[in-house]
């Protein structure tokens, strides 16, 4: 199965929004007049200004464009690359709470019929211990742990004109040029943009090219901690609390403990939360599955470093969950992870690339992954991710980031949580975990 993306809609009046944008800087007129004249111009004129604005690098002009589109029966592979783009919005078809066992995959060019055959065949044995999990009652959200990264995926994407840009160029010129679905895939938006948005079709291709770091040998990321602080701002209670005063036009007194424990807790109760993004914190999560790192990925206000999978993936690590040892499939689980490296070998052995070694990655191996995210971002995070409600092993993890930046910054970070932590009430309706008070007591206390 190969999938396919579709530009579904796109701002009306798309190219006037945009000329607008790069008339109103030297143009005299109310916003309403200069894009009355922009329709007035039609959509020749506006290409043509549009060009000629862009060719003069003010790319930004693009951002007053939006454009939607769809994602359908494209692999998991090609999902985790996209969305990575911290500037579009996606909703995709849950893996926890729907049923892949019929999901269908994406199959990878193949040289030979006999590489074709080892690959199918481990896919679909992959597929049916899926289907023996949940036939023992292990739950959705933890037999796909099992399922390849060649298995089809469906979403929505929406983004700016200028993100499209670069994503069309980072999928056919950049990284996702060594895996031909994704470059298939940035070709067919190249065309689709060709035919309905022609000013937006500009390749690239030299700005794009990848470079190789000049990175010496290095070792592997032992898993010696589950969460491990890298760095951070030393003092973020004290930096915090200046900011708030600064933004008020005030040099910040010294104050007591009990003084930033107010403010702190006042400033994670409003809307606004820029003071708080003054400090910020890199983390390394030594061990994180791929499931769990989607997760991880749709937070934007981040600054992500996604492992190259394939590098970083060792067939003997990835995530057990307890369910699939209660249920007494613990031998069968291991052995999909056994089957999908040998079949990635001999694959390997036969001449297969990368490109297609990727589609056998399984969902559950864990990587090492960086993320730095500031304390307004950490209060989004932790909030959602430590919550009862939360995916078990990204909560995991959120728990141990939590524990961890409290023991470097307690004055700070001994006021996160869940939400029913934070604010006193759950957020879930009929779908909270009724342990509200538990919650709120165990982050009360030492994690």
């Amino acid at each position: 199965m190969q999938g396919h993306v579709t530009i579904l809609g796109f701002t009306p009046n798309i190219e006037a929004m945009i000329a607008s944008g790069g008339r109103i800087s030297t143009m005299d007129g109310t916003a309403d007049e200069i894009f009355e004249a922009s329709l007035a111009a039609g959509r020749e004129k506006n290409e043509k200004l549009i060009g000629k604005v862009l060719s003069s690098g003010h790319t930004s002009v693009l951002e007053h464009g939006f454009v939607n589109l769809a994602f359908e029966n494209v692999s998991v592979l090609a999902e985790q690359f996209l969305i990575e783009f911290r500037l579009a919005s996606f909703t995709v078809k849950s893996r926890r709470y729907v049923d892949f066992s019929k999901a269908g995959y994406v199959s990878p060019e193949l040289e030979h019929d006999a590489q074709r055959e080892i690959f199918d065949e481990t896919v679909r044995t992959l597929f049916a211990i899926y289907d023996e999990l949940e036939a023992a009652g292990v739950p959705k959200e933890d037999a796909r742990f099992v399922l390849p990264y060649c298995f089809c995926s469906n979403f929505f994407c929406s983004m700016n004109a200028r993100e499209l840009l670069h994503v069309m160029n980072e999928l056919r010129y950049g990284r996702g040029s060594e895996i031909p679905e994704l470059w298939a895939l940035g070709e067919s938006l190249f065309l689709q943009c060709e035919e309905k948005l022609p000013f937006l079709a500009v390749r690239k291709k030299d700005a794009y090219a990848k470079k190789t770091l000049p990175l010496p040998d290095g070792v592997p990321v032992l898993p010696e901690a589950q969460v491990t602080l890298l760095d951070g701002t030393r003092e973020p209670e004290k930096l915090i609390c200046r900011a708030a005063y600064l933004a008020n036009g005030m040099q910040a007194p010294g104050l007591t403990r009990d003084e930033q424990a107010r403010i702190l807790r006042t400033l994670l109760q409003n809307n606004r939360k820029r003071e708080l993004e003054q400090a910020s914190f890199t983390l390394l999560y030594s061990g994180m599955s791929l499931a769990a790192l989607t997760h991880l990925t749709r937070h934007r206000m981040q600054a992500l470093c996604a492992p190259d999978l394939l590098e970083n993936a060792d067939y003997s690590r990835f995530v057990l969950p307890e369910s699939v040892r209660k249920a007494g499939m613990e031998s069968r689980y291991r052995e999909a992870f056994s089957i999908a490296e040998a079949a990635a070998r001999k694959l390997s052995s036969m001449g297969a690339g990368k490109d297609a070694l990727s589609y056998l990655l399984v969902s559950g191996l864990q990587v090492p992954v960086v993320s730095t995210m500031n304390a307004g971002e950490l209060y989004t995070f932790f909030r959602l991710r430590t919550c009862e409600r939360a995916q078990w092993e990204i909560r995991e993890l959120a728990t141990e980031a939590l524990k961890v930046l409290r023991a470097a910054h307690p004055a700070l970070f001994s006021l996160y949580g869940p939400t029913c932590f934070m604010t006193g009430a759950c957020p879930e309706g009929r779908m909270c975990c009724g342990k509200t008070a538990q919650v709120r007591e165990k982050f009360s206390g030492t994690l």
